[in-house]
Formats: C-alpha cells, sequence, structure tokens
C-alpha cells in the first residue's frame, strides 16, 4: 500500500524513471510537391547516467497535425520524409513518445516550402542585434543572454525593414560566418529569438563542416539559383557573398578602409532596401 501511494504521489516521469535529454529538430526547405527529409536529434542531459538513446520512437506533427513517427538510431538521431503541397511557411513540432525512458520538450522548427523563382536574400544573424559592449560579439551575446528575451536586443529597424522586403521578393535564409566551428549562433537559440522579436519566417540554416561558404554551394547544387543578394554585418560576411558572386550590403558600416571593394555599405537598416 506505502508504495502504491508513493508511486500515485510521484510525477510520470519520475515513477517512470525517465531521464531528462534534449531534443533538437532543423529547418528543412523544399519545393511544393517535393519530398523533403527532416531531421531531429535526441541527447541526455547527463549522458553517462543515463538510458541509449537509439531505438527512441519520434512523433512529428507539420502545423499541429501528426504526419509521420521514427525511431533514433544509435546517434540519437532521426529522419522523417514528408510531402508538402503547398508553398508557403510550416511549424514542424517533433516530441518524444510518452512511453520512452527519455522525457524531453518538444521542438520546433519550419519547414519553407519556396518556388525556385522568387530571389532569395542571404541575412547575417549578427547583423539584426544590437551591439551592447565593444569587447563582446553579437554572436556571444545571444549565446550568454538566451532564454532571456531582454537582452541581447534587436536592432529596432530591422525587424521592419527586412519584413518589407520579405513580404513581396525575397525569401530570407538567416546564416552565421561562424557555421562548424568557433563563433556561431545555436539553432535553438536563435530561432526563438527571431520569433520573439517579429523577424520574418524563413530557413535557419544549420551549422556544417566547412561554414558558410559550404551552406551557400550545397543551397546552389540544390537548385536555389536565385540566391544573388546578402545582408550582414561582418567583413567576413561580405568577403564571402563576394567570393560567392553574390552582391552585399553591409549594415551599419564597417570602419573607415574595412568595406570590401564591391560591396556596399549602409548607415542603418531603413538605407538597405535602397542598396539591393
Amino acid at each position: 500500500l506505502a508504495l502504491c501511494v508513493a508511486l500515485a504521489m510521484a510525477t510520470p516521469g519520475e515513477a517512470a524513471g525517465k531521464a531528462p535529454g534534449t531534443l533538437m529538430v532543423r529547418d528543412a526547405l523544399t519545393l511544393p510537391n517535393h519530398p523533403v527529409r527532416i531531421e531531429a536529434q535526441i541527447a541526455l542531459k547527463a549522458p553517462a547516467a543515463g538510458p541509449a538513446v537509439g531505438g527512441i520512437l519520434l512523433h512529428m506533427q507539420i502545423d499541429g497535425k501528426e504526419v509521420a513517427v521514427g525511431r533514433t538510431n544509435e546517434a540519437g538521431q532521426a529522419s522523417f520524409d514528408y510531402l508538402p503541397k503547398m508553398r508557403g511557411t510550416n511549424v514542424i513540432s517533433v516530441s518524444v513518445d510518452a512511453e520512452a525512458p527519455i522525457e524531453a520538450e518538444n521542438s520546433l522548427a519550419t519547414l519553407c516550402v519556396w518556388e525556385r523563382r522568387r530571389p532569395i536574400v542571404v541575412v547575417e544573424l549578427a547583423a539584426l542585434i544590437q551591439s551592447a559592449e565593444p569587447s563582446s560579439t553579437p554572436a556571444a551575446q545571444l549565446e550568454r543572454s538566451l532564454p532571456n528575451e531582454s537582452a541581447p536586443l534587436p536592432i529596432p529597424e530591422a525587424a521592419e525593414e527586412l519584413s518589407r522586403l520579405t513580404q513581396y521578393y525575397y525569401n530570407v535564409v538567416y546564416v552565421s560566418v561562424g557555421q562548424g566551428g568557433g563563433e556561431q549562433f545555436s539553432i535553438g537559440q536563435a530561432r526563438p529569438w527571431l520569433e520573439t522579436h517579429k523577424f520574418p519566417a524563413g530557413f535557419v540554416a544549420p551549422p556544417v563542416p566547412g561554414g558558410l561558404s559550404t551552406t551557400l554551394d550545397s543551397l546552389r547544387s540544390e537548385g536555389w539559383t536565385t540566391m544573388k543578394s546578402g545582408i550582414g554585418r561582418t567583413r567576413a560576411f561580405a568577403d564571402l557573398l563576394l567570393q560567392h558572386r553574390m552582391e552585399v550590403v553591409v549594415v551599419p558600416e564597417l570602419p573607415k578602409g574595412e568595406l570590401p571593394r564591391k560591396a556596399k555599405s549602409a548607415k542603418d537598416w531603413t538605407e538597405v532596401r535602397k542598396k539591393l
């Protein structure tokens, strides 16, 4: 009887002996009526003390409707295949099955279903954040502050101006120059920050070996050849886009002598549209 009472008082996770974990799902990009593979990853918060991450059943929803289930491999990775019918932006949600030995919060991502003819603008995440202190990079500010939504702060005009660019003309791909190592934005941190500060929905490019250069090459190899413009903050971003034969606007202006010769500059975000 005492054992029954104790189990009744325990939380579901405690009663089942569930191990705490984290779940992450990546944004996906495809065309209407083209299949897309959506990837998720589960990990233990304390790997040495928990169960195996392989064989965990995950559920995927698109815009609130369950469309697929899958089991993780030995590395905790699972893939879902989905066929979107209509152009637009959809919410991906992945959850851990209630019977799994690991518990984790649902993870959200964006499914971008685009048409190839619409131009794509590549936006460096650092160009959206106010500089709080000279010794701290925008990426480092975001890394330290989240989930505290009060900091870092977005540049006041950035969300509105970028929304104007994307409303009728551009699709947007968000990137970090430091992808693949060193200074970078976490996918799980960047996406809610963008949503909180009302930036337009877009594809948040995941970190890959080789960094931003590999990301740009990969997108083009997949047929996204209308990716011809970029908006960034750093010299490294501008140099990379110019190497890929793209036009680039740097905002705010770099110190004298730092702007690459073929790059354009804007004093603030209200000037960006005039430069593209």
